[in-house]
């Protein structure tokens, strides 16, 4: 049951939104045309009794009329199959498309929550094969499992009737007495397939748990493949093929692993089931030759027990059958389920940002809050706080900033005392800190690790614009402006940026988004560091100059930048000194 819901709440918004009309109205086509195949098979039954009987008495005049009525059930049959499966495959990729598209939103959400999860150490491994991959299952294996089950229910209903009729009774002899049951055939059917489903529970068992790590070790590994594509220069530059070879080697051991644990035991699974199936199709005979022999039925109606049996039984064995998907379909419930859950999961703080009491150190700072300044206020963003380790403990106390337009700001200090800390917390990402932040516009932050997402070099550098809102000679211009001059001829290529431009043609890629895209708060990270002094102040009064109502918050180890600052804060810490103290070298 705990599936089950866990099932509805991911289904319910597709299923239960404005739009879902189309889709409920193919679903029921699906539904009708999968499920007249059982009646299909009533009438094959039926024709089976006719055909063999007339068989048996040699009646050529019925067995060739026989013939034809076999070959329009069997066309009939194989158009309505098809289309049934044709039409299911529109209905997947439709649902598919929609949940795909909603996870997308909530991850990529406009409040970063695929950032804030990551922060907050509470990302599920894997999301994209979450998104990608188990989506897919879940929508495929549900919709298998939905018309599978109900075909079995309408079996049930059809051919219980029909295998009761034929069965007649049978009396069993106890002493002087006798036990008389009628419809005898119905009950062997339901105690063979009752000792099937619970041997088949018992054997099976543990496929879920190992469906789910498979899952898990599958995209591990395929994630450390293409995180090894992605730094191929790296791996190359210092010969590192042997040492990588043996970490895949490491992670493809682990799927190994787990495949042979899944191997055993979906055997286990096989050996039952496959002598099931194979002792269902001669199971009927044995149980209805007595009355053959005896002459109470003919071979037309043999036949028919036999195919009603087969019918019943394959019906009511449906847990037995379905068991290996339902495992994996169960798994994947639960892997989606949990990756939903941490898109609406609220990101956990630190422990001191939450204490009840302020320690001494900030008495003056009062709990977190986050305030919109009004537009006509003239700071773009005021903060008055504390910062927090993720373990609690603090990192910075008692900062004050008031970023005003047209300000640069300098951040100075050790790599690791906090300044990447105090950039996320600006831009709004970290939530460990106690004090007031408030902010009128929304900052952007360029991080050490640059984003060139694949597409043409204009869309490169028009990120995250779309590309039709700045002209190519805007473009073209911009590319000039900050170095890159001889790419202008290449705009609308695509290619692997990456790997084509340099460390320090990256770096200027950004610089050509900012003046672009023009943000009014810009956080730089080491965004210079692959540059040459010279380089990095002429893009930065290149910055000023073009964007003169921004406010730049620059962290950098070059200290020849310093000298453009209005204001500059240095971080310093002793080997006795926790949290980190705050100088101010230059104010504006």
């Amino acid at each position: 049951m705990k599936h089950l819901a866990m099932f509805w709440h991911l289904i319910k918004p597709f299923w239960c939104n404005r739009q879902r009309l189309p889709a409920l109205a193919l679903l029921l086509v699906v539904l009708t045309l999968s499920l007249s195949s059982v009646w299909f098979s009533v009438q094959l039954n039926q024709w089976n009794g006719d055909f063999f009987n007339a068989l048996q008495q040699l009646d050529g005049s019925l067995i060739y009329p026989l013939l034809q009525q076999f070959m329009l059930i069997i066309v009939a049959l194989v158009l309505v199959l098809v289309y049934a499966d044709y039409l299911k495959k529109k209905l997947i990729i439709q649902w598919r498309e929609w949940m795909t598209r909603d996870l997308c939103s909530r991850w990529l959400s406009p409040d970063s929550r695929h950032y804030r999860i990551q922060l907050g150490q509470q990302e599920p491994d894997n999301p994209d094969q979450r998104i990608a991959e188990d989506v897919f299952l879940l929508v495929d294996t549900s919709l298998d499992l939905l018309l599978s089950f109900l075909r079995s229910v309408l079996t049930i209903g059809s051919f219980v009737v029909i295998l009761w009729t034929l069965s007649g009774e049978i009396s069993i002899p106890l002493g002087d007495a006798e036990l008389t049951i009628p419809g005898y055939m119905v009950w062997v059917c339901l105690l063979y397939t009752l000792i099937g489903t619970l041997i088949t529970h018992k054997v099976g068992k543990p496929l879920h748990r190992l469906n789910f790590q498979q899952q898990k070790r599958e995209a591990d590994f395929r994630i450390a493949l293409v995180q090894r594509r992605n730094h191929s220069e790296a791996i190359a530059g210092q010969r590192g093929e042997d040492c990588e070879q043996q970490a895949l080697a490491q992670s493809f051991s682990r799927v190994a692993g787990n495949w042979y644990a899944l191997m055993s035991k979906e055997r286990n699974l096989a050996f039952f089931t496959t002598g099931y199936s194979q002792v269902t199709m001669l199971a009927p005979i044995f149980f209805a030759l007595p009355k053959f022999l005896a002459g109470a039925i003919q071979l037309g109606g043999l036949m028919q027990i036999k195919m009603a049996f087969t019918q019943v039984a394959s019906a009511l064995s449906w847990f037995i059958y379905a068991y290996k998907d339902l495992a994996r379909w169960s798994a994947t419930v639960e892997r989606l389920s949990h990756f939903e859950a941490s898109l609406f999961a609220d990101t956990p703080r630190p422990e001191a940002a939450v204490a009840a009491k302020p320690s001494a150190a900030t008495d003056s700072v009062p709990d977190k809050s986050v305030n919109v300044l009004e537009p006509q206020a003239v700071p773009l963003l005021q903060a008055s706080l504390d910062l927090l380790l993720p373990d609690g403990r603090p990192l910075l106390q008692r900062l004050r900033l008031s970023l005003t337009p047209g300000k640069l700001l300098v951040l100075h200090g050790r790599s690791g005392i906090g300044k990447t800390s105090l950039l996320r917390t600006l831009a709004g990402f970290w939530d460990g800190y106690c004090g007031e932040l408030a902010t009128r516009v929304s900052p952007c932050w360029i991080s050490q690790r640059l984003y060139l997402p694949e597409g043409s070099l204009k869309s490169l550098i028009c990120y995250p614009a779309d590309t039709q809102r700045f002209s190519d000679e805007r473009c073209c211009q911009v590319l000039q402006q900050v170095g890159l001059g001889e790419l202008q001829d290449t705009l609308e290529h695509t290619d692997n940026w990456l790997q084509r431009l340099s460390g320090g043609e990256q770096q200027r890629v950004m610089f050509a988004r900012l003046l672009l895209n023009a943000p009014k708060l810009i956080l730089l990270d080491e965004t210079t560091s692959a540059l040459d002094i010279a380089a990095a102040t002429s893009l930065l009064q290149l910055l000023r100059a073009e964007l003169p109502k921004a406010c730049i918050v620059l962290v950098s180890h070059q200290l020849p930048l310093h000298q453009l600052a209005d204001e500059i804060i240095s971080l310093e810490q002793d080997e006795q000194s926790q949290p980190a103290n705050i100088t101010r070298l230059r104010e504006a």
